[in-house]
């Protein structure tokens, strides 16, 4: 156990307790049938259970609920994980046995089991999306365990407290782990071990965190933000050290010096668009000379950027091939034949972006970011940003439970955005794929 803390504990700092806890229930022969993780965004809940299973070396399933809608999607992402089933055209990116029921994900658990020792863990990453699915799956998968009499556990983790989701008929209770959310000294440990430049002193940085953190902590503790703002706003703070203004000892001369930006950062932290902004750059939008140039313009979040292709690719793309662009494991893709050397868009981006829901948009979304994220309410709000901007229109009457969008911007505009993250957009449209 301490050697697995001495491990992890070189890269996830302030979590070896939480570390230790995982790793002895997780060691534990037969495995507890079923644990339920809950804390606030960004505490470090699917970072440790990913690490601490890959040290364990189980055979690991991975779900993010967010990109399943329906159950037969859910059990299939399941047996391909476990089984290592690699989906391809050749076998027409469906498994040669249909996983449509609970009963049928049993037998095939049952059968991976049998042919694989390894413990079977199964990780369902924003389980509150299985309370969408029909009423018994979030019941059988807490004894998945006991069903197929193997040796499997299946984690949940969550955002929300356990009583969240207990029906007033019950069901079996899971043993739950709390994750608390960083105090202040652990974030600025976090941030001095992730962000501090290499020809910075310690002493240097971590003063110059202190000031950051006496102003962004308490409104915001979403590490990836404060990554992203901590080395953006430590660019200005050095400027006139480098310039020779101020010496690097005389913190007081440095805060006055930044105080004032740090409080305007503050403002515009999850999207720094703000609506006066909005209006000079819509303004100057008819003087600009190019679309690139529009684009670039809009200094969307990170985030924001990766939910806008979202969109275009939901608005541009047919839904009945999400399957097989958006799944991580189905290989590469072929691309498609212009008829013309000079055509650039065909069919569907000719005809123009159609209407797609939420949910569908979100899956995509999840689907083409590399890393993990917590869909949070500070997430979502981006889409109402994006839409008094003029990138997203809410088409009809916008129905609470399912709202549907239409994405406003062009090929030319989403593939600024797509250069401007790395992303490679023709990979992911279908005009441009067999």
């Amino acid at each position: 156990m301490e050697k697995c803390v001495e491990v992890l504990g070189e890269e996830i700092k302030c979590r070896d307790s939480l570390i230790r806890t995982l790793y002895s229930l997780l060691r534990d022969d037969p495995m507890f049938q079923s644990l339920f993780i809950y804390g606030h965004v960004s505490c470090g809940k699917s970072l440790i259970v990913q690490s601490v299973l890959k040290y364990l070396d189980y055979n690991v399933s991975i779900i993010n609920c967010v990109e399943h809608t329906n159950s037969r999607s859910l059990f299939e992402k399941i047996i391909v994980d476990l089984s290592s089933i690699k989906l391809s055209s050749s076998n027409g990116y469906k498994l040669e046995r249909r996983c449509d029921d609970f009963v049928e994900l049993i037998f095939q658990i049952k059968s991976i089991a049998k042919a694989n020792p390894k413990p079977i863990v199964i990780v369902f990453e924003r389980c509150d999306k299985l309370r969408d699915l029909h009423e018994n799956i979030l019941p059988g998968l807490l004894r998945l365990g006991e069903l197929t009499q193997s040796n499997v556990c299946t984690i949940f983790t969550s955002d929300v407290i356990w009583e969240k989701y207990k029906p007033k008929t019950g069901m079996y209770d899971p043993i739950t782990l709390h994750f608390p959310a960083y105090n202040k000294d652990e974030t600025l440990e976090i941030l001095l071990h992730t962000t501090k430049p290499v020809e910075y002193e310690t002493t240097f940085y971590s003063t110059y965190l202190n000031l950051f953190l006496s102003v962004f902590y308490r409104f915001c503790r979403d590490l990836h933000e404060l990554r992203y703002m901590a080395k953006k706003n430590f660019l200005k703070y050095i400027e006139p050290v480098e310039n020779g203004l101020i010496a690097e000892n005389d913190t007081n001369s440095l805060w006055r010096n930044i105080s004032h930006t740090l409080r305007e950062n503050l403002e515009v932290i999850y999207l720094r668009v703000s609506t006066n902004d909005f209006e000079q750059q819509n303004k100057l939008s008819l003087e600009l000379e190019s679309t690139a140039r529009l684009a670039l313009s809009f200094e969307l979040p990170f985030y924001a950027k990766y939910l806008l292709i979202a969109a275009f690719l939901a608005s541009y793309n047919p839904m009945k091939e999400d399957r097989r662009l958006f799944m991580k494991d189905a290989g590469p893709k072929k691309k498609r034949a212009y008829k013309r050397k000079n055509e650039k868009l065909v069919t569907n981006i000719r005809e123009g972006p159609k209407n797609f829901p939420l949910n569908r948009m979100l899956a995509i979304f999840c689907s083409i970011i590399d890393e993990k994220i917590d869909m949070n309410a500070v997430l979502l709000t981006q889409i109402p940003s994006m839409c008094q901007l003029g990138l997203l229109t809410v088409v009809g009457d916008n129905n609470i439970d399912e709202p549907k969008y239409k994405c406003c911007i062009n090929y030319e505009f989403a593939m600024v955005i797509s250069k401007n993250v790395n992303f490679e957009l023709q990979k992911y449209l279908y005009d441009y794929l067999h």
